[in-house]
């Protein structure tokens, strides 16, 4: 009878291999009741039972089958049986943000493992990449993300040789939505993207978590670059999907998502319609924390909508998750963070007060890093209005202060996004205090990073902005002789419209892009000795003193911008770029619009330094002092014919 048992049991786990889900579940019912189960078969059933429903999206059922499997695993012997138990109930408390528990199954399990002498190599490191796939999922959403991305790809290495393909195609799936929290996007999509070729084709439930985990990195990635429209696009593929596959959690963390969105586009009844679907289902799913998190969400929309009445109904609900779990630190900090964006409402000033002094508490305890930003972001908004009403300096300089908090904050948790929109709002405070090269600065640092992490849309707005700095430097300049008042200078900068859109407030507003005339692109020796010319238009070529007259202004603006870490400056109605390529340097000059001009300038340097012909070419007339030209340039012409 033993023996029979121990053969359907092995049966139910071969059909679960072959993506049998369904049917293994229906065969292990049918080997129902399991009285005459000895305790370590027991353990086995309820781990199968366990994670085939794990595999059907139904977490309830797949922790009570898991807790019964944990029951007898802990009264027989210490084998792979209870191993298998073990991780499997740390999978599930990953997935309920149960971490510490977690890891402490997840030590107990490496701890038997290595103590095996009977198992295979196969069945070993098979486990142990399973074991570091769950140890740096819990690294991750505890916030060490160093730790995590280490041990990743440790559990990458063993589950790409010994792990199945359904687990494979998970932590490839994880792991991509992990470097999307480094923003290193470009590589998160292709992580990804190895993700979704396993699961192509593949129908088998055991398929469906990391096809639905796929669809969240891909919609997170796309939100946090701002390209909202794309992020939409896959947030719906989320939810149908989820839908389909009748898995609550994730279609209720797809409608979260598609609620921000919808919010963010500024279309509030659809996000408002998500959010309530949203709750409906997290309100009836015991053990999920987002519950907290798509309430504070709901909230924040009626703010911005301006409809106190309903926003103080979420609130309530707020209050009582907070009346049932005071220690938990988590909902304690949603719980103060509504509070005070409620008294910020209000105009009395003793509630403008009290929610400031909450927001500076937030910002001191420094629990989440994303909350800290809102909240810092909310105490500007709150000064710069301050500001307009008592003409109090005092507020800005309080302001300015803040945003080194934000900076931080936003480096910590690698949200460059907003680091580089931080850089922004600095330039804009800068300009209000006149310190016009503080601005430039900002600026050059805000782009830099917006176009290192892949941030087009933002890095377009940006370089707009500093077009319009340099247009008008003239202007700034003359308003800080006159010394113009602080409030007119508020008037010509829209501050109060940036923090609104970092607090999510309006959609950001893109400019339209044209392309540049080009006039002159030159690389030069660090002497200033000319190396390379191309000169694109008539009127350069004709006029030798403009041409003279650019050279030898040239060593004052790279003076300049090499000191005070700039990029650009103005040369009458002309915009000039340079940048350093030791031994060189290069420069181009034009007229127009500025950001398709610096896409085109950063992969001519790009490609200068990567081709070893052009490169050997510079370095021999650096040497020599002849003067490239581009029939025997190295390939240097037909780049820059290619290019620009």
């Amino acid at each position: 009878m033993e023996k029979k048992i121990h053969n359907s049991l092995n049966v139910a786990h071969i059909m679960i291999e072959e993506g049998k889900i369904s049917e293994a579940l229906e065969f292990l019912k049918s080997l129902e009741p399991v009285d005459k189960f000895t305790e370590r078969q027991k353990t086995i059933f309820y781990t199968l039972t366990s994670e085939i429903h794990i595999y059907l999206g139904n977490l309830p059922k797949a922790y009570e089958t898991a807790e019964k499997g944990m029951q007898f695993a802990k009264k027989i012997e210490k084998c792979i049986e209870v191993v298998d138990t073990f991780l499997n109930m740390a999978n599930i408390l990953v997935f309920l943000n149960k971490f510490k528990e977690s890891m402490n199954l997840l030590k107990d399990s490496s701890e038997i493992l290595q103590n095996l002498t009977k198992i295979s190599e196969k069945d070993r490191k098979q486990r142990m990449g399973l074991i570091y796939y769950y140890k740096g999922a819990n690294f991750h959403y505890l916030q060490e993300p160093m730790k995590a991305l280490e041990i990743m790809e440790d559990a990458i290495d063993l589950l790409e040789k010994w792990g199945s393909q359904a687990s494979l195609a998970q932590a490839y799936a994880f792991y991509g939505s992990m470097q999307k929290r480094n923003a290193e996007y470009t590589k998160a999509l292709f992580i990804i993207s190895k993700s979704q070729k396993i699961c192509e084709n593949e129908e088998s439930s055991q398929y469906n978590r990391p096809k639905l985990m796929n669809l969240i990195g891909i919609t997170g990635i796309y939100y946090q670059k701002g390209e909202l429209q794309l992020a939409l696009e896959y947030a719906k593929k989320l939810v149908s999907l989820a839908r389909k596959y009748n898995n609550l959690y994730f279609t209720c963390w797809g409608l979260n998502l598609l609620g921000s969105i919808y919010g963010e586009l500024g279309e509030k009844d659809k996000a408002i319609k998500s959010y309530k679907e949203a709750l409906s289902i997290a309100e009836n799913i015991e053990g999920l924390s987002d519950l907290v998190s798509i309430l504070s969400n709901f909230l924040e929309v009626y703010i911005i909508m301006g409809d106190i009445t309903a926003a103080k109904q979420i609130f309530q609900k707020i209050e009582q998750l907070r009346d049932k779990e005071k220690d938990n630190k988590w909902i304690n900090l949603i719980y103060q963070f509504n509070k005070a964006l409620l008294l910020k409402m209000s105009k009395r000033t003793r509630d403008l007060g009290a929610a400031q002094e909450i927001f500076k508490n937030i910002v001191h305890k420094d629990i989440s890093l994303e909350i800290t930003q809102q909240a810092i972001l909310h105490l500007c908004e709150m000064l710069l209005n301050e500001f307009k009403e008592t003409k109090n300096v005092e507020a800005l300089e309080e302001f300015s202060s803040l945003l080194n908090g934000l900076q931080e904050a936003s480096e910590k948790q690698h949200a460059y996004k907003k680091l580089a929109e931080t850089y922004l709002l600095e330039a804009k405070l800068s300009l209000i205090n006149f310190d016009l090269k503080k601005a430039r600065q900002s600026l050059t640092k805000a782009q830099e990073i917006a176009e290192r992490y892949g941030l087009g849309l933002l890095a377009m707005k940006i370089s707009n902005e500093h077009d319009k700095l340099l247009q008008n430097l003239e202007v700034w300049e003359q308003m800080k002789k006159e010394n113009v008042s602080i409030s007119e200078r508020l008037e010509k900068i829209d501050i109060n419209d940036q923090i609104s859109t970092m607090l999510k407030k309006k959609q950001a507003k893109i400019p339209e892009t044209s392309p540049e005339s080009p006039i002159l692109l030159l690389i030069m020796a660090n002497s200033g000795i000319p190396l390379y010319t191309k000169i694109f238009n008539k009127e350069w070529k004709i006029n030798e003193e403009l041409f003279s007259g650019f050279l030898s202004a040239f060593n004052s603006f790279s003076d300049e911008i090499f000191s005070e870490g700039l990029d650009r400056a103005s040369f009458g109605k002309y915009t000039i770029f340079m940048t350093g390529m030791p031994p060189f340097m290069s420069c181009y000059v034009f007229e127009g619009q500025s950001f398709l001009a610096h896409q085109k300038f950063s992969k001519f340097n790009e490609t200068v330094h990567d081709t070893e012909q052009i490169w050997k070419k510079l370095n021999s007339a650096n040497r020599t002092g002849e003067v490239i030209k581009d029939h025997s340039s190295g390939g240097l012409g037909q780049l820059v014919k290619t290019i620009f």
